[in-house]
């Protein structure tokens, strides 16, 4: 590893990583691993420098020509939008060291930021399960009460009918009961009248029997007296 690391602070090396491959050839790249390279407005030294390339800058490789040079444009860092020339072999196509090492804290802080929301959403489920469990715990509790009611409510609600049945026909042996009470009565006054009406009839009899019996008998005296009357 300190041998690379060496290797990649090099002086005069110029890393490029390939970005977007776009049409008419032409593809995307990273300045190799050095301090500085430059841009130059022609595919020569002698042409002026346009800007200064820092180490894993990315460039758009636009063509190539065969001494060695090749026109790109700047797409980030000092120069950006910018067209020029610069020397081939201080360009690379992989991502450059120092890049890669950028672009894997990154992914390691997301994981172990994702790792984090997953322990939290974790715990934030963990609790909610023991929420639930409770919750269900309860309302199984509060089902089994409801049933032994609701059992209670249908056992008294049959005894009731029963009663009720009962009493239904207890009330209607009443009803029938002083109806017969009525009738008895009502033949009782019946009877008494009728009884009262022969007393009086035989009474009245005796009497009728008696008249005629004093009345002939004093026909008979009379009858009597008066031949006795006559001799």
């Amino acid at each position: 590893m300190a041998c690379l690391y060496r290797l990649l602070r090099l002086p005069g090396f110029v890393c490029v990583a390939l970005l977007v491959v776009l049409p008419g050839a032409t593809w995307a790249a990273y300045v190799t691993d050095t301090f500085e390279i430059t841009l130059r407005s022609g595919p020569t030294n002698g042409h002026k420098i346009v800007a200064m390339l820092r180490s894993g800058q990315a460039v758009q490789v636009l063509e190539k020509n065969e001494a060695g040079w090749a026109l790109v444009r700047v797409l980030d860092g000092p120069g950006k939008d910018k067209e020029g020339w610069v020397i081939t072999r201080y360009l690379m196509e992989r991502v450059p060291w120092e890049k890669q090492v950028a672009q894997l804290r990154q992914e390691n802080a997301a994981i172990k930021s994702s790792l984090t929301d997953s322990d939290s959403q974790w715990l934030r489920y963990q609790t909610r399960e023991k929420e639930l469990t409770e919750t269900l715990e309860k309302t199984s509790r509060e089902l089994e009460a409801l049933k032994k009611e609701y059992q209670a409510l249908r056992e008294g609600s049959a005894g009731y009918f029963k009663l009720k049945e009962e009493l239904d026909k207890t009330q209607a042996a009443l009803a029938e009961t002083q109806a017969l009470a009525k009738r008895l009565t009502q033949e009782n006054e019946s009877l008494r009248f009728s009884q009262h009406v022969k007393w009086f009839v035989a009474g009245a009899l005796v009497l009728l029997c008696g008249w005629l019996i004093g009345l002939v008998m004093g026909r008979q005296r009379r009858k009597k007296a008066t031949g006795l009357h006559f001799s």
